[in-house]
């Protein structure tokens, strides 16, 4: 009679909070009410653990025993936890079975990611999609982004958010978002449930049709910052090459006064650079434009003055001399070769010059011509290819500058060097 009792209470109170978004757990002291004996209490609450009914969150182990965060513990160590903790520090959850026992399911079907936390589901339990999930919101200039390699975070911007003829469905965010890998290493969009169930019905069904059934595992960038709560080493092929181009500027800077890539005034990593793209054509485009930008159209013209001609005379065949700007990849090759003696010219050509020159050229065929669209999961693989003769090509760069007798005050990251980075 009492373990009903303890237990229709357990299953109420969370039914209760979620139905107002919280899916909190009962304080096990608050069932005293029930039985003031705290051993009998505890006894009937083992009971219902062993028995797969409810389970408990303990002080000890969490950080915060109002919510599930993470798995059940086994029920052994549970019921061991139990007897030594006191009935303040313990929260108690109903299990997805008695849950269902009490709820009509079929009201929840237009939150599948609010009906997982409703059957008991870790807050932290999380749902892999396809990339194509963020393509929606990517392409709504309503929507603000921020990435940072591994993860990223997503909000209607707030002019929208106040927007009263903005509609309520679509004023929505995702607190964060992070990057997973299958065995093939696709990459995936990785999103909580706690965040998931904060969309509105229409956007959850809308992400419910990207959902994927196959096994996804988390980045372990993703995982020390938002699981275990720890600092992460930003190590991604695309800090890399930004950590490059820093260093490159540092080191013209040091040597000539002057640095050879312009500052950008972008915060974070272009829309288009990022890894929570789909394989397309029209992505791919946007990806090598991007990388161009990065690349090439921030070389400061102005660096080269005193250190290489920065035009072309040619002679017409009227006898007319036609004056022509040097591009900034033509200056950039003829000043390193100048400066710099390299144990191999074409080697260096090859290996420096030619990846930023095909960056360049792949940028030129969209911008100048109608290209069609197309899906294929080579487009990962392009992309990390360029990636990886980039930074190559800059690397190579920084070594050489960095051997100047005035580069001694830039210090080089290890890591640079070494195996350490990501390609994805």
């Amino acid at each position: 009679m009492t373990e009903g009792k303890i237990l229709d209470e357990i299953a109420h109170s969370f039914i209760r909070s979620a139905g107002g978004n919280g899916y909190n757990g009962i304080v096990a002291a608050r069932l005293l009410k029930i039985t003031d004996d705290p051993k009998h209490l505890k006894g009937e609450i083992a009971d219902l653990i062993q028995q797969d009914r409810i389970s408990a969150v303990f002080s000890k182990t969490s950080v915060n025993i109002h919510i599930k965060r993470m798995p059940d513990l086994p029920k052994a160590n549970q019921i061991e936890l139990l007897d030594g903790e006191e009935l303040s520090a313990i929260c108690l959850y109903p299990s997805a079975a008695e849950v269902s026992e009490r709820v009509d399911l079929t009201e929840w079907q237009d939150r599948p990611f609010s009906k997982a936390l409703l059957l008991a589901e870790p807050q932290l339990a999380y749902r892999a999609f396809e990339m194509g999930a963020l393509e929606r919101y990517a392409t709504d200039p309503r929507y603000h982004f921020e990435f940072d390699d591994y993860m990223g975070w997503m909000s209607v911007g707030d002019e929208h958010f106040r927007d009263d003829e903005h509609p309520e469905r679509d004023k929505i965010s995702l607190q964060t978002f992070g990057l997973g890998f299958d065995e093939r290493r696709i990459p995936h969009i990785i999103v909580f449930l706690r965040y998931l169930s904060d969309l509105s019905p229409e956007h959850q069904q809308y992400w419910h049709s990207y959902l994927v059934s196959h096994e996804v595992l988390m980045c372990e960038p993703y995982y020390q910052s938002s699981i275990q709560g720890e600092w992460w080493e930003n190590r991604s092929i695309r800090y890399a090459i930004a950590e490059e181009l820093r260093l490159i500027r540092e080191l013209t800077e040091a040597i000539w006064g002057q640095s050879l890539f312009r500052t950008s005034d972008d915060v974070g990593i272009p829309i288009g650079l990022n890894s929570f793209l789909r394989p397309t054509n029209e992505n791919f485009n946007r990806f090598t434009m991007s990388l161009d930008k990065l690349l090439s159209e921030s070389i400061d013209r102005s660096f080269f003055k005193g250190k290489c001609t920065l035009e072309t005379e040619t002679e017409r065949s009227d006898g007319k001399v036609e004056v022509t700007r040097k591009g900034t990849l033509s200056l950039l090759q003829e000043w390193l070769l100048s400066e710099i003696v390299w144990d191999d010219p074409d080697d260096f050509v090859r290996v420096v010059i030619k990846p930023l020159r095909r960056i360049r050229k792949l940028r030129q065929t969209p911008a100048h011509s109608f290209t069609s669209d197309d899906f294929s999961l080579e487009y990962y693989e392009k992309r990390k290819q360029l990636l990886g003769e980039v930074l190559i090509s800059l690397s190579n760069i920084r070594l050489v500058l960095a051997k100047h007798p005035k580069a001694s005050s830039v210090t080089i990251p290890d890591w640079l060097d070494s195996d350490a980075i990501d390609v994805f």
